[in-house]
């Protein structure tokens, strides 16, 4: 199905607010699709459109894994997916400006659980094998009040398991997700600080952690936290698609390009915001007919949405730029085969 791709959790690729895309003012029919990477969903999936820490709307995916939101004003959202076997799963901040028929499609990797809630790898931190069942309880218990969005009731379940067991990271990270979602980074930031402090190979810690800081466009504390993550999980996909975005936004785009032409060797994400990142890298090395190419795969790869029209309306420019000069005193350059 054709659409916006919006990968869940850190796997999401803030869109178009980060080129400068002027809002439209008008209220929109936002439609969602929910799937794994087979294409298939769980028909009771829920689906909330958040704003801050204000719930704009609320769904339940049918038989077509679809869920729409009427009436939706343009503006700056995070959606957050729950069902059968994870809950309070969410979305980068992304921003709505202007829609058409094509659906916003969400992937859920498949082994996603609510343990993982709020994390982008399926990796368990080694200080958590050895969690006690007092301790366990109430972590369940905080993921089914995440679950309900009571954010209090969930934040106390968590600091009584991380009492009864200090060195649990997967609490720490969740109590994060927690911050996040009511609005106080500081806290946020203390406690997967402390996730990692716990165990510093705690992969979804440092991937939250750049997400805190991309949220707060603090680039350069985003690409140190996304350098170590990649570090231990190399081969992860999204980790380099968020690093080379946090890589382009810090003006190194040597290294952008480097970990684009990696994302593409991969099979574990779609390549399309990786061709974006990279033309627009190129571009600003001033090396263009690179970056059309790119623009061309972009397009080709994902065909409609503001993005797509974007990458077309800079082909455009870029054949002008290329385009020999209606200069006698010039010499024409000949037509590309």
């Amino acid at each position: 199905m054709a659409g916006r791709a919006v990968l869940l959790l850190v796997f999401a690729i803030p869109a178009s607010a980060q080129f400068d895309v002027p809002p439209s003012p008008a209220n929109s029919h936002v439609r969602v699709h929910v799937a794994d990477g087979s294409g298939t969903c769980d028909t009771s999936t829920k689906v909330e459109l958040m704003q801050a820490a204000t719930s704009v709307a609320r769904g339940v995916t049918g038989k077509d894994c679809m869920v729409d939101f009427a009436g939706v004003p343009s503006g700056a959202y995070r959606l957050v997916i729950s069902g059968r076997g994870y809950a309070g799963i969410e979305t980068n901040e992304i921003t709505l400006t202007s829609f058409d028929t094509e659906p916003i499609e969400v992937k859920i990797p498949r082994g996603q659980t609510k343990e993982n809630a709020g994390s982008s790898s399926a990796a368990t931190s080694v200080a958590d094998l050895r969690i006690p069942k007092r301790a366990a309880r109430e972590f369940d218990r905080a993921k089914q009040e995440m679950d309900r969005q009571q954010w209090d009731a969930a934040a106390d379940s968590l600091r009584r398991a991380i009492a009864d067991y200090p060195q649990y990271a997967a609490a720490y990270n969740n109590l994060a997700v927690i911050y996040a979602r009511v609005g106080d980074r500081g806290r946020e930031s203390d406690a997967l600080h402390q996730a990692i402090t716990i165990d510093n190979r705690y992969v979804p810690a440092y991937v939250n952690l750049a997400r805190m800081n991309i949220a707060q466009n603090k680039f350069a504390d985003a690409e140190a936290a996304l350098r170590d993550a990649t570090s231990l999980d190399p081969t992860n996909g999204v980790i380099l698609v968020l690093l080379s975005y946090a890589e382009f936004m810090n003006h190194h785009f040597d290294d952008a390009i480097s970990d684009c032409k990696k994302v593409h060797a991969l099979s574990n994400v779609p390549h399309a915001y990786a061709h974006w990142t990279a033309a627009f890298s190129l571009e600003a090395k001033n090396q263009i007919a690179e970056a059309g190419a790119e623009f061309r795969t972009f397009v080709e790869e994902e065909p409609t949405g503001e993005r797509a029209e974007q990458a077309r309306k800079e082909l455009v420019n870029i054949a002008k730029f290329l385009s020999p000069k209606d200069d006698s005193s010039q010499t024409k350059l000949e037509p590309r085969k």
